[in-house]
């Protein structure tokens, strides 16, 4: 239970410091392209306490399946476990995004591709995390 509770947590905060990463500045001129999509800066601050449910969402889900998949050989296990949740939500969210907003595909991709990387990157260290604990 200690392990499950410290691997949503690091999760927790391993994705609000990438999605800040990501799209403060990895993606901050492709939106700044697109500021008729977005709603306008005052909502969107109004708004941002909702990142903190669906990253805590997230982290549940996340761990959730990281526990029932691992099987405790190392980094490379928990990479290729990113790899596959990545996959699945982030080309579905980009992608889907895509079809319902006027944004490039290149916006879609991007979301894609830095949001597997991200994946990985929660995997790994959550691999690291959950072996330490052992």
């Amino acid at each position: 239970m200690k392990k499950n509770l410290y691997i949503t947590i690091g999760t927790f905060l391993l994705v609000s410091i990438l999605e800040t990463i990501i799209n403060q500045l990895f993606l901050k001129s492709s939106y700044n392209a697109l500021q008729t999509v977005w709603r306008p800066s005052e909502e969107l601050i109004a708004n941002a306490p909702i990142f903190f449910l669906i990253y805590g969402v997230f982290s549940v889900s996340f761990s959730y399946l990281f526990n029932k998949t691992y099987n405790k050989t190392g980094i490379i296990e928990g990479i290729k476990i990113g790899l596959a949740i990545g996959l699945m939500a982030k080309f579905w969210y980009g992608y889907t995004n895509y079809i319902v907003l006027p944004i490039p595909n290149a916006l879609a991709f991007q979301w894609f591709f830095y949001g597997t990387i991200e994946c990985m990157m929660i995997g790994a260290i959550t691999a690291f995390i959950a072996d330490k604990m052992e």
